[in-house]
C-alpha cells in the first residue's frame, strides 16, 4: 500500500519518485495504513471554521471548495473580469482578465466519520497587468483527511500576479499540493507561501520561466510543532534569456517536528543572462526537531549570475537573553524572535492585514517551553 500511494503521489520513474520522497517515506508509510473513503463534497461545518476564512477584505471575491468540490452557496465571486468554470471533467478553470483584482480561493477539509480523501485540479490563467490570488487551506479536527490539489498556473506576456498561499491545518489533515507554473515573456510572479500544521504537508512548486525578461520572486515560511511534517520541493527552470528568480525561504521546527526543503534551480542551454538566487535559513527550537535542506544549482548556459545558500541553527541565545533582561517572558521572547526571523519572507505581501494575520499565526504556533514563566 505504501508503494501504491507513492506511485500515485510521486512523479517520474520509480527511482525519481523514491528519491523525491526519500525523507518523507515514513510519513507516506503511516498514511498508507489508513483505509481512505471518498470525502463528501457537501459536508457541513461549524461557524468557527468559517471564521477562519471569511475575511472582510475578500468579501465578494471568494471561491470556496469543500473537500475539493466547489461550493456555490459559500462562494461570492462577483468580479466581472474574474470568471470560473467547472466542466464535467471536474477541473476548475479560473481566468483573471485585464482588470481582475483580488481573488480568494478557499479549500476546506472537513473530516468524516472515518479517514477520507479528496482530489481536485485547478487551472488558473492570468492575463492581468496586476492581480492577486490568495490560496487558503483550512480544516477541522477529527478523523484523518488526505487532500491532493493540482494547480496549473499560466501567466500571459507582461502579466503580473501576486500569489499568496496560506495552509493552516489541524494535526489530522494531510495535504499534497502540486503546482506547475509557466511564465511568458516579461511576466512577473511574486509568490509567498506559509505552511503551518498538518500531519503531512507536501508542496511541490515547479516553475518554467519560458519567456525572455520574465521574473519569479518566491518567498515562503514553515513553522512546525508536535509531530507535524512538511516537505517543500521547488524546481525552477530558466529556459529563456535575461530571466530572473529570487527565492527566499525561512523555516522553524519545534518539539518533534520534521521538515524537508529542496530548492532546485536549472539554467537551460541558451538561457544566457539569467540571474538566479536561493536562500533557505532554518531554526530548530528543540533538540528533537529536524530540518533537512538541500539547495541545488544546475547551469548549462554562459554569462549567468547564480548563488545559493542554506543554514540550520538554533535561536540566538544572546538576543533571547537581551529580551529576558528587559522583563519579557521566555515564551513571549521566543515568539518575538521567531516572528522577526520569518518577517523577511513575508514582507513582500502587499495587503498589510493579510501579512499581519500570517505573522500572528506563525508566532502563535510556538508553545511555551516546559517550566517557562
Amino acid at each position: 500500500m505504501a508503494t501504491a500511494l507513492l506511485d500515485e503521489l510521486g512523479r517520474g520513474d520509480a527511482v525519481q519518485r523514491a528519491e523525491s520522497w526519500r525523507y518523507s517515506r515514513n510519513a507516506i508509510r503511516a498514511l498508507s495504513q489508513l483505509d481512505f473513503a471518498p470525502a463528501a463534497g457537501d459536508a457541513v461545518f461549524d461557524a468557527p471554521l468559517r471564521e477562519q476564512f471569511e475575511w472582510p477584505q475578500t468579501r465578494g471575491r471568494r471561491l470556496v471548495f469543500v473537500n475539493g468540490r466547489l461550493a456555490p452557496a459559500l462562494s461570492d465571486l462577483v468580479d466581472a473580469d474574474a470568471s470560473v468554470a467547472t466542466p464535467t471533467t471536474g477541473v476548475c478553470t479560473l481566468r483573471l482578465g485585464p482588470t481582475a483584482g483580488l481573488v480568494h480561493l478557499v479549500h476546506v477539509a472537513v473530516p468524516g466519520a472515518t479517514a477520507t480523501r479528496w482530489q481536485a485540479r485547478l487551472e488558473v490563467e492570468v492575463a492581468a497587468p496586476r492581480a492577486c490570488l490568495v490560496e487558503h487551506q483550512v480544516g477541522a479536527s477529527g478523523a484523518d483527511v488526505l487532500g491532493v490539489l493540482d494547480i496549473g498556473l499560466a501567466l500571459a506576456p507582461q502579466a503580473r500576479l501576486e500569489w499568496v498561499s496560506l495552509a493552516d491545518l489541524p494535526a489530522t489533515t494531510s495535504l499534497v499540493r502540486r503546482a506547475t507554473v509557466s511564465l511568458a515573456r516579461q511576466a512577473q510572479l511574486r509568490s509567498t507561501h506559509a505552511v503551518f500544521g498538518g500531519r503531512l504537508q507536501r508542496l511541490e512548486l515547479g516553475v518554467a520561466i519560458r519567456g525572455e525578461q520574465a521574473r519569479l520572486e518566491s518567498r515562503g515560511v514553515f513553522v512546525l510543532r508536535g509531530r507535524e511534517h512538511a516537505d517543500i520541493q521547488l524546481d525552477i527552470s530558466h529556459a529563456a534569456r535575461d530571466s530572473a528568480c529570487d527565492i527566499l525561504w525561512r523555516g522553524v521546527a519545534d518539539q518533534r517536528a520534521r521538515a524537508i526543503f529542496h530548492g532546485g534551480i536549472t539554467v537551460e542551454p541558451g538561457a544566457d543572462g539569467s540571474d538566479a538566487s536561493l536562500s533557505n535559513k532554518n531554526v530548530l527550537l528543540s533538540p528533537h526537531a529536524e530540518i533537512d535542506t538541500k539547495p541545488a544549482l544546475v547551469i548549462h548556459a554562459d554569462e549567468v549570475k547564480a548563488a545559493h545558500g542554506a543554514t540550520v541553527g538554533q535561536i540566538d541565545e544572546r538576543a533571547l537573553f537581551y529580551l529576558r533582561s528587559r522583563g519579557i517572558a521566555l515564551a513571549a521572547a521566543r515568539r518575538m524572535l521567531v516572528a522577526a526571523f520569518c518577517a523577511e519572507a513575508l514582507a513582500g505581501i502587499d495587503d498589510a492585514a493579510l501579512r499581519e494575520r500570517i505573522e500572528a499565526l506563525a508566532a502563535a504556533r510556538l508553545p511555551a517551553p516546559e517550566g517557562a514563566p
